[in-house]
């Protein structure tokens, strides 16, 4: 029992362990207003690399690549909200969010690159976008009563989900919210971009 109980929390985010146990168990459908910096991150041409590969291969592969991802988001602080085919959204919360998010973005790309570099299969490179976004949000567990999701909702969330869309390959995308948390990052270069439409802003 106490094996299949370790298993399953591999299956759900620290934050929801964390709320699970504070409630001691009776968690209710319902959420809080709280300021939260999303991230999201998506493979480049997903579809086309898995259309001529067999499904094992693409399994293995984008397990390695999430893996790699989600190990520097927990780095840096945050905490995997959830996988959603090839993407992955992250959640961080509290002090210096933003900058860490941030570097969590860079640094993810950076893995990716290195992925890259060490692989001698000869297939083709994979390459990632980013976008990161800050605001109010609802956090809590959705759903139904058989299956809940511990997650955060809001427009906030929305954007970040369309700057990791609008992100070129090997490019993060910061929102104005995320930007004005902080002056300066050593060893980021950040560089005004002009606006963008994204659907629904």
């Amino acid at each position: 029992g106490l094996k299949e109980r370790l298993a399953l929390t591999k299956f759900v985010s620290q934050e929801t362990l964390r709320t699970v146990e504070e409630l001691k168990g009776t968690v209710g459908r319902s959420g809080v207003r709280r300021r939260v910096t999303v991230l999201f991150s998506d493979i480049r041409g997903f579809t086309s690399f898995s259309e001529t590969r067999q499904p094992e291969e693409v399994v293995e592969m984008l397990n390695h690549y999430l893996h790699t991802q989600a190990e520097v988001v927990v780095k840096h602080g945050g905490d995997i909200d959830k996988f959603v085919g090839d993407e992955l959204m992250a959640r961080f919360i509290g002090d210096g969010a933003e900058v860490r998010a941030t570097r969590a973005a860079v640094e993810m790309i950076e893995a990716v690159a290195k992925l890259n570099a060490a692989r001698t299969d000869g297939g083709p490179s994979i390459q990632i976008g980013v976008g990161v976004n800050a605001g109010e949000v609802v956090l809590g567990a959705m759903g139904s009563e058989q299956r809940m999701d511990f997650t955060v909702i809001g427009d906030a969330v929305n954007l970040g989900a369309r700057l990791c869309s609008a992100a070129a390959k090997g490019e993060v995308l910061l929102s104005q919210y995320v930007r004005a948390a902080f002056e300066d990052l050593p060893g980021i270069a950040l560089v005004p971009l002009e606006p963008i439409k994204v659907k629904g802003k």
